[in-house]
């Protein structure tokens, strides 16, 4: 398989000296890799991420059905869709790999190699663990100026519900879920967030792992799979959550908040400069204000059924939680 990858992608570049030059990871239950090889004749380097999955899935947590394979599958062609469709709308302050080609396989649907752009040789070069204050403005601002990119923006052949948790996909997950009063209203909470009036695209697994930082305020995004439309807090709560601990969420988690919604006003403002919409982009704000604790909610329900021991079920997810449950019952 890889002798015939190496080929398919020196026919790809018409160059005959194209070499892997390194593995970056494998995929989630070993569904195939990313890589970065290099092209002698163009003078660059590339990241290739192929996807092939296994005859025998190993799910690291023990989940896995047909369900989750086809959802698994899905997500890549909706990655690959969104890279060819809907990234090149993507500027500076919302970066995202290059597009540079896609190939199939006609006798094997479920195998596609995506090729983008090497974002270490475009200067974003850093991975972090742990975040400063000035960095995780920087990805705030990023998802600020992705969701006022696509307000409105038909994403149709994307994932209908943005990221990756979401209850229509995950009903293995909800029936593990004790039985308590969150399952009850998993689905009014479920609803709330997906018929909020307000809606834009989410890139839908925005944890810190998934943003390439640069020098200076530099950050870039990667890992498309679960993009689609949704209520752009979502993505805010995944990214807090992934980079805070429950005493600097209880302290910041606001101030935080308040700076996503300052720039994500002032740049749908700036996009639409003869509009008169001020009205819409304050009722906006006061929409999806209202569901941030919907969509810790949302998340704590996921995480019950797939995980209910994980460290992200802390004290402020659950005084989330809790704001919600107080309202609907």
């Amino acid at each position: 398989m890889q002798t015939q990858l190496l080929l398919a992608l020196r026919d790809f570049f018409n160059d005959p000296r194209l070499i892997k030059r390194e593995l970056l990871q494998s995929l989630w239950s070993e569904y195939g890799e990313i890589a970065g090889y290099d092209s002698p004749k163009l003078g660059k380097s590339v990241i290739v991420k192929h996807v092939s999955p296994p005859s025998k899935v190993h799910h690291p947590r023990g989940w896995h059905s047909d369900v989750g394979h086809q959802r698994k599958v899905r997500s890549y062609q909706v990655e690959a869709e969104f890279y060819q469709s809907f990234a090149g709308r993507c500027d500076e302050t919302c970066y995202v790999p290059q597009f540079i080609g896609l190939i199939k396989e006609p006798n094997h649907p479920e195998q596609l190699t995506l090729i983008m752009e090497d974002l270490k040789s475009s200067g974003f070069d850093l991975l972090y663990t742990g975040v400063t204050d000035t960095q995780i403005k920087t990805v705030l601002s990023w998802l600020a100026h992705f969701h006022a990119r696509f307000i409105n923006i038909d994403t149709s052949t994307l994932w209908p519900v943005g990221c990756y948790w979401y209850l229509a996909t995950r009903q293995a997950e909800f029936d593990a879920m004790p039985q308590g009063v969150l399952k009850n209203n998993a689905q009014r909470i479920d609803e709330a967030l997906n018929n909020a009036r307000f809606q834009t695209l989410l890139h839908g697994d925005a944890k810190l792992a998934n943003f390439c930082f640069g020098a200076g305020e530099k950050v870039a995004a990667v890992d498309f799979q679960y993009v689609g439309r949704g209520i752009g807090v979502k993505d805010v709560m995944y990214f807090l959550g992934s980079c805070l601990s429950a005493p600097v969420l209880f302290e910041k988690h606001d101030i935080y908040i308040n700076y996503y919604f300052a720039q994500l006003n002032k740049t749908l403002i700036s996009r639409h400069p003869h509009e008169n919409n001020q009205p819409w982009v304050a009722q906006l704000e006061e929409e999806w204000r209202g569901l941030i604790p919907f969509a810790w909610a949302d998340f704590h329900r996921f995480l019950l059924g797939w995980s209910p021991e994980h460290v992200k079920i802390n004290e402020f997810m659950q005084g989330q939680t809790a704001k919600v449950l107080n309202s609907v019952t």
